[in-house]
């Protein structure tokens, strides 16, 4: 059985990874993706599991994920002015690399 925050966090990487892919491919202007990533409901789920996070070594990439998309979140804009846009390239395959760590359910 996997832990409840599972489900959330797969879902929330899978629509960030299909939001950058579309920003990188100019779907989206810059205004929509970052109105749609500071959509994702990230800090909550930081929040509710701060407890687990500290106790099980096994939620590491759970964190991990999560951590990169707050970050993403809070600090967009110096982001893309200090790397440019292709900055979600490398967003995309780290969120990948680290979803595969994630327990299987």
């Amino acid at each position: 059985m996997t832990h409840p925050i599972h489900d959330p966090t797969v879902q929330i990487v899978n629509e960030a990874i299909t939001l950058m892919d579309q920003f990188l491919r100019d779907r989206i202007d810059m205004d929509v993706y970052r109105r749609e990533l500071s959509a994702f409901d990230v800090d909550s789920l930081l929040e509710a599991y701060i407890e687990d996070f500290k106790k099980d070594a096994g939620m590491v990439y759970y964190l991990d994920a999560l951590m990169l998309l707050s970050s993403l979140q809070h600090q967009l804009d110096f982001q893309v002015a200090e790397y440019g846009a292709s900055v979600a390239s490398e967003d995309m395959k780290c969120l990948r690399e680290l979803m595969a760590k994630f327990p299987k359910p």
